[in-house]
């Protein structure tokens, strides 16, 4: 278990430093760069698949890294929760991840903020798994903020492109609007069942139930998991493109390519995620999941319907990213968790390759055919004017 517990940690870690180390010392070794970059990824996508392979024939784990003694009283406690659910995001993550590395080697060559590029792909990395590997709602949270903060950095990446910049500022607002509710949510969640900790709080939602009274006299009385879970739906729904807080996506474009991939194939999975995290506090509100229900059934109307209509390749495929958000979420409303992580997984992979290809064909098309020496080929050459 020792050495289970030493391979789960490393995960975060290796992407961490590798990020670090780029950012100190990448303009002195910039030849290095995308070897230090791929490498902890790679290292940390081997180490996912043996964490994968340990959960799934054995028990879930968890991983105390701060306070040293963990005997249960503390408010807050900084570790990692891998079971089945955290080990095969860890997999997704670090296979996306890697693949975007790659691509960016040439794609971003000759670029000046080549190894910032990399360094913030890295941290990046880190972040979304320690949000997937968080043991309670407050480190999750903690680390929820830090991708938005994270994801306005890479989305501003051209910041001599003011759309860009723009941009990433209306998404970190957006963000902020969902992050206000999932606060919200933390508070009552700790006011009523006095933990965050998510194995012993899905003990005491499910053992204990308690009403919150909207109106005086009693008028109208609501489940306290019914308001703490429609309040973190609601911060989901920022990180997921649900309607109505979609508007940041279909503007995320001006981002270089391994950013949109990484985007639409990770970053916008979180909210899916966070549903699965809690499904056993949203199968206590049936009223919720109806809610969740209609808001993706919204969202994949209005996806599909605005992704027919576009006429740039990129935003084609946000659209689509944004329909498939709201297919997982229709799913999670239906109570099919585990067909929301399957939806959610496949649509990552699918989803990277089809912006990297896209990439490829955008970065081609913006130069001038070149024709083979032997070709007789002459380029057409307007007529001459007639004087007249």
């Amino acid at each position: 278990m020792r050495s289970m517990t030493t391979t789960a940690i490393l995960i975060p870690l290796l992407p961490f430093f590798a990020g670090l180390l780029i950012s100190v010392l990448g303009k002195r070794f910039a030849s290095y760069v995308t070897t230090v970059g791929i490498s902890a990824t790679v290292g940390a996508g081997i180490l996912s698949l043996v964490t994968l392979y340990s959960v799934s024939s054995g028990e879930p784990f968890r991983v105390t890294v701060w306070p040293l003694q963990d005997d249960g009283s503390s408010f807050f406690t900084f570790g990692m929760l891998v079971d089945r659910l955290t080990a095969v995001m860890m997999v997704l993550i670090t296979s996306v991840s890697t693949v975007i590395h790659v691509f960016s080697v040439r794609y971003l060559r000759g670029d000046s903020g080549y190894a910032r590029f990399f360094a913030l792909l890295s941290f990046i990395t880190f972040v979304i798994l320690s949000v997937v590997s968080s043991p309670n709602l407050l480190m999750l949270f903690v680390f929820w903020q830090l991708l938005s903060w994270v994801l306005y950095l890479i989305l501003a990446f051209n910041f001599s492109h003011v759309p860009a910049y723009q941009n990433a500022f209306k998404t970190l607002i957006v963000h902020r609007v969902g992050d206000v509710a999932f606060l919200c949510g933390l508070v009552l969640t700790y006011h009523y069942f006095g933990t965050l900790e998510f194995t012993e709080l899905f003990r005491r939602a499910a053992e204990q139930s308690y009403v919150i009274s909207l109106l005086p006299g009693n008028l109208l009385d609501v489940s306290a998991t019914s308001v703490v879970t429609l309040l973190i739906f609601i911060g989901a729904m920022a990180k997921s493109a649900q309607f109505p807080l979609h508007v940041w996506l279909p503007d995320t474009m001006d981002s270089p390519t391994p950013v949109s991939a990484l985007m639409h194939a990770g970053i916008v999975n979180a909210g899916g995620f966070l549903l699965n995290r809690l499904a056993p506090l949203y199968t206590l509100s049936p009223d919720v999941l109806h809610i969740v229900f209609i808001v993706g059934a919204a969202t994949v109307l209005l996806g599909a319907s605005m992704m027919l209509v576009q006429n740039d390749i990129k935003k084609t495929l946000g659209f689509s990213t944004m329909g498939q958000m709201g297919y997982m979420i229709m799913e999670c409303g239906l109570g099919a968790f585990a067909l929301a992580i399957f939806h959610l997984i496949a649509h990552g992979l699918f989803k990277a390759s089809l912006f990297l290809s896209a990439g490829t064909v955008i970065h081609s098309a913006r130069h001038e055919p070149k024709f083979p020496s032997s070709s007789n080929h002459k380029p057409a050459r307007p007529p001459p004017k007639q004087a007249g």
